[in-house]
């Protein structure tokens, strides 16, 4: 005779509901009413929208405004205090264009990029070609401008992939999932990242966002006066590929305009190179430099908040 063995008894059910609700589901409906005024307003009312809820918490982001301060006293020593604070001023009112950028990005279309996408020449003969020439490009970006904007219109002006990191609610991933892959790009987990290989290889234009702290996996190169540990992923995967490097930088300009940067940083020549781990460091520091560059044109534009410094030489035995 089988005996059924007894499931969990009410308490636990019910313990095991709140628990989910509270974790999941009560975040995850925050996050889609925050969200919702992006779906519905016009773009140039999201803008204004973003700034006023920046103002609106401003005066409580005393920790972050510290960060953003002490990150700008490093990048830029030669600033008067008063410069100091008024670049803090502006990034954060920056970030109020970010989030709106962010949140209204999905509903991007072709007529809207006719409208609002803003190229140089340069930029724009250089993306052409290359979409021409079929290659796959690793593109660079950082936490610099309205990047998520970049992810959108990747997806339509090219044969766009990305790589996303996992969020742990699963309802909060699926709608960041979703709304990312809105218009076509192909995105990978960050599990799944031997698949980037394979697209490079298939032309796809897959896009790294690599500016951010890079810890124990990383290798030191400097970056605004300071070592930084960085990832070696966009230069491994040139290497590894034969993909064209290209640094985009989308940027917030006047009435809502979006300025697009692309410069041109090649193919990895392993001839130059004794070792593949001298290319990758040579590489990593071409694309780093080449953003420290773009950023000094538009400091306001970055997010200075983050804490990209935060690993140091030494922390981590045996990281050079």
């Amino acid at each position: 005779m089988l005996v059924k063995e007894p499931g969990p008894g009410p308490y636990v059910r019910k313990t095991r509901i709140g628990s989910t609700l509270v974790r999941y589901i009560i975040p995850y409906i925050f996050l889609y009413l925050f969200y919702l005024p992006f779906r519905i307003l016009p773009y140039r009312a999201c803008l204004v929208y973003g700034r006023f809820l920046v103002r609106l918490l401003y005066p409580l982001a005393k920790k972050h405004r510290k960060i953003a301060y002490d990150n700008i006293s490093y990048a830029f020593p030669e600033y008067s205090e008063e410069k100091k604070k008024e670049l803090v001023w502006k990034s954060f009112l920056h970030i109020g264009d970010l989030l709106a950028g962010t949140l209204f990005a999905p509903r991007l279309s072709r007529k809207w990029m006719d409208k609002y996408l803003v190229y140089d020449a340069e930029s724009l003969a250089i993306e052409q070609k290359t979409i021409q020439d079929g290659v796959g490009v690793v593109l660079i970006s950082g936490h610099f401008g309205t990047w998520e904007i970049l992810v959108q219109f990747m997806g339509i002006r090219m044969k766009g992939g990305g790589i996303y990191k996992k969020v742990r609610n699963p309802y909060v991933d699926r709608l960041i999932h979703k709304l990312r892959s809105k218009n076509g790009i192909k995105l990978v987990s960050t599990e799944e990242s031997s698949q980037v290989t394979k697209m490079l290889k298939q032309g796809y234009w897959v896009g790294f966002g690599s500016d951010q702290n890079a810890g124990k996996v990383g290798i030191f190169v400097d970056f605004f006066n300071r070592k930084a540990s960085t990832y070696q992923g966009p230069a491994l995967m040139a290497y590894l590929t034969g993909a064209k490097m290209l640094l985009y930088s989308v940027l917030c300009g006047e009435k809502g305009k979006v300025m697009v940067r692309v410069k041109d940083l090649g193919f990895v020549d392993k001839s130059a190179f004794s070792d593949r781990e001298a290319a990758i460091r040579h590489y990593t520091e071409v694309w780093t430099k080449a953003l420290e560059e773009e950023v000094k044109l538009y400091p306001e534009q970055y997010f200075w908040v983050h804490r990209r410094w935060r690993t140091k030489p030494g922390d981590f035995p045996g990281q050079t």
